[in-house]
């Protein structure tokens, strides 16, 4: 961490005395619009929040408090433009010294947003660190995590986060901070968590261990024994019982880079590779395809998956000028460098890169004179030469929305995890299906990963009080769906005890819910379940050379978290020469759906809707048309 030394503090200090202070009396004419704000804050209506704060700095005499409280109030609604509106008003000389410190974090919140990891960073590390408060502080540790995670720095991410932990008060604050920290650990590649091992001490090297057991482990009692000896070992850490615990009954935490797969050899690779054109014969002026992925560090893995779908995508084509493939890694940090090394080394086709920040660094970079196809979307970027193309969850939650309106669906009743993987996806389907003019009767979360949902699941049973066990509640709000965010382990336990509760409505659900591949050996638990999903993984009739069965060796040695990524990299090959076509309008049959150009040269994906039955999804077709 660092923090501004004594002479900055001072200058600092000394800058701001003799400013008054710019909290408002409560003669203030502002009074009534801020108790009304605040009283919206609490109810969670950000947006209406900003505005009442927004209307209040226009009566105010002292503006720029109101101000400050508005663009925070946007930020937290996820509108970056306004709060930037807000900040650009507000003359930070004037601001006394609370207040200053909250100018800085907003303004680090709003790089962060725009993927400018770097500027955000040197935001925080001019702030005082000593004259926060408790809050502000906490706020400080989870901005600067976020910066490190767009970076690639997962272990400084972590240990911002274990810094931010005893900084929490809410429950639900600090489990999403541990989920966090566990996150970034497991992105971790295997060597470097294990040089880490060996020089951690306290409640780091309690995290080091707990995700380097989990890696280890292969087998639901190997793990859960490893856990039971980690608990034993680290009774004070803020992980020991029910989250540690819990890792054990997970299915989304198997060992993403086990001894033997792509990542750690990636470290080795050099920064760039160039596959030769294969056919004997082939034409030495046959085009090249730059391919801007980090094929060393905390994203190897993920990388090699989008890698080993371009080489099978390559290997595949057949055109008599197949272009050569050439990868550069972006480790190197200089990805708009990279973009002009590749040009000047006779590229004609980019594709990359993946990260946000990355994408975020070449869009601002200046002209592209030669289109690219970034493997990630930023959504406060954009550029005419950049395509982005995402595996989002927001265009996947919109897609089952629509097939759940289509069915003539109206009010949901929400349930997903707790984590910040399920608020962002329980935040966009509310946003969506309130917009779509549908009704939320109530949205419940639980903690992934456990086997008793008795308390949140009893509690949706009395909201929707089936088989008249309750006092009736009002018309409006009775659910006729639910919406539903689980992966495979807890969609199989919360659905039939739902149904067990007397509460057997349809269940429209994140794919995260289907692991990819049948298994008989399951159970009907699933049974009427319709979740949307990339065609790739649904459709097994498909039989040419890049389907799921065609590449079943490839497959199988990708971690299952990481196997859509080889479907990516299939069309993102595929699509590299097309770009032009899909901004006049064309349209692409993908591994990863049906393939458009949005707005902004976004690619938008329509995925394959399916339905279980018994444990097996039958393919339904198409998601409806958004």
């Amino acid at each position: 961490m660092r923090i501004v030394t004594r002479v900055a503090a001072l200058a600092i200090t000394a800058a701001l005395a003799g400013c008054a202070s710019l909290k408002p009396a409560a003669t203030d004419p502002a009074a009534r619009l801020s108790a009304e704000a605040q009283t919206r804050l609490r109810a969670g209506d950000f947006s209406g929040a900003g505005q009442l704060y927004e209307k209040a700095g226009r009566i105010s005499n002292v503006p720029d408090y109101f101000r400050l409280r508005a663009a925070d109030a946007y930020l937290r609604a996820g509108d970056s433009a306004a709060s930037r509106r807000l900040l650009g008003s507000v003359d930070p000389r004037r601001l006394d010294e609370d207040d200053h410190i909250l100018y800085g974090l907003l303004n680090a919140r709003i790089d962060l947003n725009a993927g400018r990891a770097r500027e955000a960073m040197s935001k925080l590390d001019s702030l005082d660190y000593s004259q926060m408060t408790l809050a502000q502080k906490g706020h400080y540790h989870t901005l600067r995590a976020s910066a490190y995670n767009q970076m690639g720095n997962m272990v400084e991410s972590a240990r911002e986060r274990i810094a931010a932990g005893p900084l929490l008060s809410s429950p639900d604050a600090v489990q999403k901070n541990n989920e966090a920290i566990f996150d970034a650990l497991s992105r971790v590649p295997g060597p470097v968590l294990d040089q880490q091992s060996e020089a951690a001490t306290g409640v780091f090297e309690g995290w080091v261990a707990l995700a380097r057991l989990v890696r280890q482990t292969t087998t639901p009692d190997q793990r859960a024994k490893a856990i039971a000896d980690w608990n034993a070992r680290y009774p004070n850490h803020p992980a020991h019982g029910a989250f540690a615990d819990a890792l054990a009954r997970r299915s989304d935490v198997a060992a993403t880079e086990p001894a033997g797969t792509a990542a750690p050899a990636a470290e080795t690779k050099p920064a760039v590779q160039i596959t030769p054109l294969a056919e004997p014969g082939g034409s030495r002026s046959a085009p090249v395809v730059a391919v801007l992925l980090p094929l060393s560090g905390a994203y190897a893995a993920p990388a090699e998956a989008i890698r080993t779908g371009i080489d099978a995508a390559h290997d595949a084509d057949i055109a008599q000028n197949r272009p050569a493939l050439r990868f550069y890694d972006t480790q190197t940090g200089d990805v708009p460098g990279l973009y002009r090394k590749a040009l000047a080394e006779g590229a004609s086709q980019i594709i990359g890169p993946l990260l946000k920040e990355d994408v975020a660094a070449l869009a601002t970079s200046g002209e592209l004179p030669t289109p690219v196809l970034a493997l990630n979307e930023n959504p406060v970027v954009s550029a005419t030469q950049l395509f982005q193309f995402g595996l989002t969850p927001e265009q996947e939650v919109e897609q089952v929305a629509a097939s759940a309106r289509l069915d003539n669906r109206h009010t949901a009743l929400l349930i997903a995890p707790s984590s910040a993987y399920g608020q962002r996806v329980a935040n966009h389907f509310s946003d969506y299906w309130r917009r779509a003019g549908g009704r939320i009767a109530a949205a419940k979360t639980y903690a992934a990963g456990g086997n008793d949902y008795s308390t949140v699941l009893e509690d949706v049973a009395l909201l929707v009080g089936q088989g008249g066990q309750t006092t009736p509640v009002p018309y409006e709000n009775v659910a006729d769906f639910i919406f539903l965010a689980a992966d495979e382990h807890d969609g199989r336990i919360i659905k039939p005890y739902l149904e067990s509760l007397g509460v057997n409505l349809p269940v429209y659900a994140m794919s995260s819910l289907y692991s990819g591949q049948p298994d008989p050996g399951l159970g009907r638990e699933l049974n009427g379940v319709v979740f949307c999903d990339i065609p790739w993984l649904l459709d097994e009739t498909a039989g040419d050379a890049l389907s799921g069965r065609a590449l079943e060796a490839k497959v199988t040695q990708t971690p299952q978290d990481y196997r859509k990524l080889i479907a990516m990299g299939i069309d993102a090959y595929r699509l590299a020469g097309r770009l032009d076509d899909l901004r006049s309008g064309g349209r692409f049959d993908g591994a990863t759906g049906i393939l458009t150009a949005g707005e902004g040269n976004r690619i938008r994906r329509q995925l394959s809707c399916a339905q279980f039955e018994g444990n097996t999804p039958r393919l339904i077709g198409p998601a409806p048309s958004r």
